[in-house]
C-alpha cells in the first residue's frame, strides 16, 4: 500500500517535469547546415542565402576545383567545422539558364560537369540524420540531361532537364534524400553520380552529369524526444517493480 502510494507520487512528479520541459522553453536539436557552390573562378558570382532550406545570409562554400580532396567546410553561419568533402569530376561551367533573372541566378547558374560515374565523399560528419539537396539545372543548351545520384545505396534520377525552368522543382532540378549518418562509418557519407545515357547521344548533352550546388543539413533529436524516451523507461521501471513486489 504505501510502495503503491509513492509510486503514484513519483509518476506524478515524473510528468510534471516532463510538462515543464515540453511546454517550456526548449532548444531545437543540435542542427548544423553545410552549403555548396561549384564556381567556376573565385571572380565568378559568389552565391549566400537560402535554396531549398537556409535562412537569408546564409554562408556558402565556394569551390572551384572539380577535382578536390578534404576540403574543409564552414557551416551556414561561417564557422569553420572538422567537416570536410572529397569530390571527383570533369571541371566547372557557368552558363545562362531559366534562373538567371531570379535571387539564386549565382548558385544555378555554375556547375560541376562529369562524364561517366563520380563521387562527392563527405568526411567527419556527426552521427546524425541528414537531409540532402543536390541541385541540377545545369546549362542552358542542355535540355535533356538527366542526373543519376546514389547516397547510401539510395538511387535517385532527375527527369530530363528543362533549362528554362526558373523554380526549384523536385526531381527535375533537385533532388532530396534523407537517412542516418552511420556511426561505425566515421561520419561518412558517400554520394555517386553520373549520368544517363552515351556521348554522342540523340539529346545534346545528355551524357553530361551536372550539379549546381549541394546542402546537407545534419540534425540531431530534438531534446523532448529523449525526455520522452527517459520517461518511458522510468514509466516501465516501476512496473515492472510493482510485479516485483506483489
Amino acid at each position: 500500500m504505501i510502495f503503491g502510494i509513492y509510486r503514484r507520487i513519483i509518476v506524478a512528479v515524473i510528468l510534471a517535469f516532463a510538462l515543464i520541459l515540453l511546454i517550456g522553453p526548449l532548444q531545437a536539436g543540435a542542427a548544423e547546415l553545410f552549403n555548396i557552390q561549384f564556381q567556376p573562378s573565385l571572380s565568378s558570382p559568389a552565391y549566400s542565402g537560402a535554396a531549398k532550406i537556409g535562412s537569408a545570409g546564409d554562408s556558402w562554400n565556394h569551390l572551384t576545383n572539380g577535382n578536390a580532396t578534404d576540403v574543409l567546410l564552414s557551416n551556414s553561419s561561417g564557422a569553420t567545422t572538422t567537416t570536410s568533402v572529397s569530390l571527383t569530376g570533369n571541371g566547372l561551367f557557368s552558363s545562362v539558364n531559366g534562373f538567371s533573372t531570379t535571387p539564386e541566378s549565382a548558385l544555378m547558374s555554375s556547375y560541376l560537369f562529369a562524364k561517366g560515374s563520380n563521387t562527392i565523399t563527405f568526411s567527419n560528419l556527426p552521427s546524425h540524420s541528414y537531409d540532402l539537396y543536390i541541385y541540377t539545372q545545369g546549362a542552358g543548351d542542355g535540355g535533356g540531361r538527366q542526373l543519376v545520384v546514389t547516397v547510401n545505396g539510395q538511387s535517385q534520377t532527375a527527369v530530363k532537364m528543362d533549362p528554362s525552368a526558373s523554380t526549384f522543382i523536385t526531381g527535375q532540378n533537385y533532388l532530396h534524400f534523407s537517412g542516418q549518418i552511420d556511426p561505425n562509418n566515421q561520419g561518412v557519407l558517400s554520394i555517386t553520380y553520373s549520368a544517363i545515357g552515351t556521348s554522342g547521344g540523340g539529346v545534346l548533352g545528355a551524357s553530361e552529369a551536372d550539379i549546381n550546388g549541394i546542402q546537407l543539413s545534419s540534425h540531431a533529436p530534438e531534446p523532448s524526444t529523449y525526455v520522452l524516451m527517459a520517461i518511458g523507461g522510468l514509466l516501465v521501471a516501476l512496473q515492472l517493480k510493482k510485479y516485483s513486489c506483489a
